[in-house]
């Protein structure tokens, strides 16, 4: 079954291949006994998924933020994985690469108006750096 993509963003505001760019991938929150889990991928290079648990407490968290703040941490957190990813994941700490990729997707999807984390769906995160920005691709 083929899945149809819906673009968040306009033609004219797709990355420029000129800056730094990572993506982050994710099938959408899955359900599985205990509460499920969001699993989700830095490019092709690392699998990793965020617990029941720690979604939700995430989620709690970043409605604190205001625009601004997100804004900033999202900018910092994908500045750091920018800087692992350039420099290697052999030699990086995988654990950090993990944790600044999931504020990343999490900020961005917040920005994108869900507001339940159980109702992620497939989507794709592409931060480029020139812009300072991320681009989300939805699913549908």
């Amino acid at each position: 079954m083929a899945q149809t993509m819906r673009l968040a963003m306009h033609a004219d505001q797709m990355p420029d291949p000129a800056g730094p760019v990572f993506s982050l991938n994710c099938p959408g929150y899955r359900m599985a006994r205990g509460g499920g889990t969001l699993p989700f991928s830095i490019g092709d290079a690392v699998r990793a998924e965020i617990s029941h648990d720690d979604l939700l407490e995430s989620w709690q968290e970043a409605r604190g933020l205001t625009p601004s703040e997100a804004e900033k941490m999202t900018a910092a957190a994908a500045a750091q994985l920018t800087r692992i990813l350039e420099s290697g994941l052999e030699s990086a700490d995988i654990t950090e690469a993990v944790t600044d990729a999931a504020v990343v997707l999490l900020l961005a999807l917040r920005r994108q108006g869900i507001s339940n984390p159980k109702r992620i769906p497939p989507c794709t995160v592409i931060w480029h750096g020139q812009d300072n920005r991320e681009h989300v691709l939805l699913g549908a």
